[in-house]
């Protein structure tokens, strides 16, 4: 007896009229129940509560994404977010099968349905977290929406079968008993045969796991390599499942050296006659005042931190199964002890301006000796000034053959995670995305967690990298 299933369609209201009206008449041809906000005010509480007992009771859950957050809750723990995420959320918190289809980004914005910066922010992270770990197909009209539902409902029935509805009245309880006992030991016996014959069998299937690489730079010479790839020593131990590095300490204190004042004590014999007691006080009274040196060492503690204290990561995704991953999804979030920087930002700090030094009498006078000593030693300054100077900085090609194509894939961070996507990934096979930075900010042990999604998955796998910070 093939059963009736009972699917909920969830989205914002005004701009996609149109689209509702096609996904249900769509469910009503596959001759299957569709309910939705129609039946409702979600703006009531007590028909929030018939909201969700009809979610409790529906096999599968449709949410479609266009070009409008929606309106928003003002009051409560919900406070803040869509009726149209509200609904999501409860949905996925009682597990049921959801399929998201979202707008795709080509089609042009209606003027109607333009809303304030932070409603789109909204949408944004909320088509994220929708299309993470659920089937997710782009649309660009009603009618290849309809056809996509059709196709995604029919799969997600042969691969999760739900409870559904049956007539009461379509079976002869006392005969299907009988046929259930028959059918009982036919499984047995199938279930016997069934295991030698997966003994036999080699499922194919993609098998992703995830580890981070060390970015490398390859140089002329060493002193020209970019701090934020050197890694200063600060990673111990690497592999696929541990990360040890120390936190770095730092030096900025001993900025502060070079303003200590001066005393005619500190002048050689030799220079004695070059420098005038009256030098020595000038020179200290002119030096720069305590606040400003205090703030001059705090600015470089924080720009030694964030120059000098981490490393640059790629994240590799390897797939080791005996199938192609197709429309992988991987998601990567780190503990408080670390810290995450976008590698060009990290490129594009400027050392903190050192408060002015006025001329040290003790330099002036080892010029003068010199000038005495050597005459000629004006003419080597100069020939040393107007030589040709050079720099090397080169990224090592070879490294980064490996990575992939950047019209394949997309990687970005987001507050302390990480986010990458990739059309594809043959068996036996790894992609090297983008490098990001690390920067130990607190010692502890914690873990990094790490989702993986494909079309081939059923359900996101998780992994979880161990990492300690000495």
């Amino acid at each position: 007896m093939k059963k009736k299933y009972q699917i909920f369609i969830s989205s914002t209201y005004k701009d996609l009229v149109k689209a509702r009206a096609k996904v249900r008449d769509a469910i009503l041809s596959m001759m299957h129940f569709p309910v939705g906000m129609e039946m409702f005010n979600a703006a009531d509480e007590e028909q929030w509560e018939i909201i969700k007992e009809t979610i409790d009771s529906s096999d599968y859950y449709v949410l479609i994404l266009g070009q409008r957050y929606g309106s928003e809750i003002e009051e409560g723990s919900d406070a803040g977010i869509s009726y149209t995420e509200k609904e999501f959320r409860y949905a996925t918190e009682k597990k049921i099968p959801i399929l998201v289809f979202i707008m795709a980004d080509s089609v042009p914005l209606q003027r109607d349905f333009i809303e304030s910066d932070s409603q789109r922010k909204k949408l944004e992270k909320f088509k994220v977290i929708a299309s993470h770990g659920h089937t997710m197909q782009w649309w660009e009209n009603e009618d290849e929406l309809a056809r996509k539902v059709i196709a995604s409902l029919h799969q997600q029935m042969d691969r999760k079968e739900r409870t559904g509805w049956i007539r009461g009245d379509s079976f002869d309880i006392e005969a299907s008993y009988a046929e259930l006992l028959k059918l009982n030991k036919k499984i047995c016996e199938l279930e016997e045969e069934n295991e030698k014959l997966k003994s036999q069998i080699v499922v194919r299937k993609p098998h992703l796991k995830v580890s981070f690489v060390m970015a490398e730079v390859d140089s002329a010479e060493e002193s020209k390599k970019e701090e934020c790839y050197l890694h200063g020593g600060l990673v111990q131990e690497i592999s696929e499942n541990h990360i040890k590095m120390r936190e770095i300490t730092g030096n900025a204190e001993n900025y502060r050296n070079k303003y200590e004042p001066l005393e005619i004590g500190y002048v050689d014999a030799h220079l004695r006659p070059y420098v005038r007691k009256e030098d020595i006080q000038k020179y200290n009274e002119s030096l720069p005042d305590a606040k400003a040196i205090d703030e001059y060492i705090k600015q470089m503690r924080v720009y030694e931190k964030l120059k000098k204290g981490g490393v640059a990561l790629y994240l590799k995704i390897e797939n080791d199964g005996t199938a192609k991953a197709t429309d992988v999804r991987v998601s990567a979030t780190f503990p408080e002890c670390v810290h995450l920087m976008n590698i060009d930002d990290v490129k594009k700090l400027v050392e903190p301006p050192a408060p002015k030094l006025p001329p040290n009498p003790i330099d002036a006078a080892e010029k003068k000796y010199e000038r005495k000593m050597n005459p000629m030693v004006d003419l080597a300054n100069y020939f040393a000034c107007v030589q040709p100077s050079y720099s090397f900085d080169a990224i090592n090609s070879s490294f980064l053959s490996n990575r992939l194509d950047t019209k394949d894939y997309c990687f970005y961070i987001d507050e302390n995670s990480i986010f990458a996507e990739n059309r594809q990934l043959p068996h036996k096979d790894a992609g090297i995305f983008d490098d990001f930075y690390m920067i130990p900010v607190k010692k502890g042990d914690a873990k990094i967690k790490i989702s993986m999604m494909c079309s081939e998955y059923v359900e996101p796998e998780e992994q979880y990298i161990d990492i300690q910070i000495v």
